[in-house]
């Protein structure tokens, strides 16, 4: 199996997993619980991007960034090339590498500012080439498919699982948990999303990965 495929593979195992734990949890606890579950809501079939411009207070783009203030996995599509987070001044930014990861510059405007965005946080990291990179977390997927000149962000409404690139050449692929209610009991869905077109919008499907 192709090492994308068993990516998503993987992906969608994890996410079946846990949607399996919540029914188990809904249904397997030996008293009726029918009255205290709700039913798992359909999914938005289209979620569209905003394109991300920098904030007030923003740090410039191509700032030198110390390699102290990444806080997330450092990804390398290529031996130079690598991308990873940067928190600083209060700000979650994104960080370019070019030269194998002995330096880092700022490569785009806030993905999350502390005070204004709670807990719309970013804190896993991707790439599908040397362009592409993608941030998610919580209910936002990030994504730049020009090395960082551009950044396109989705409000995915809940949890967002994984980002994984998909099976055809610039596919990518998002996993996002729904729960019906925020009781114990509520049962949990995993919806499945697939872009084509570097983030800008993505669309609800059941093929498996994509």
């Amino acid at each position: 199996m192709p090492a994308i495929s068993r990516i998503v593979a993987a992906a969608i195992a994890a996410a079946a997993g846990l949607a399996a734990a919540g029914t188990a949890l809904a249904t397997g606890s030996g008293r009726d619980v029918g009255a205290s579950t709700t039913a798992t809501p359909t999914p938005p079939h289209r979620l569209v991007a905003r394109r991300m411009q920098p904030r007030p207070g923003a740090l410039p783009r191509g700032m030198r960034e110390t390699r102290l203030n990444l806080f997330t996995a450092r990804v390398f599509p290529t031996d130079r090339v690598g991308f990873a987070l940067a928190d600083d001044r209060s700000a979650q930014y994104p960080a370019l590498s070019t030269d194998g990861g002995e330096s880092w510059r700022i490569d785009g405007p806030q993905l999350h500012v502390d005070a204004a965005d709670g807990p719309e946080a970013v804190g896993f990291v991707g790439t599908a080439g040397a362009r592409t990179f993608f941030a998610y977390g919580s209910s936002a997927i990030d994504v730049t498919t020009d090395g960082g000149r551009s950044w396109w962000e989705t409000f995915a409404g809940e949890l967002v699982m994984a980002v994984v690139p998909g099976m055809r050449s610039g596919e990518l692929v998002a996993y996002v948990q729904h729960s019906a209610s925020d009781r114990p009991t509520s049962v949990a869905a995993t919806w499945q999303y697939v872009s084509r077109d570097g983030g800008r919008t993505w669309r609800y499907s059941t093929a498996f990965g994509g």
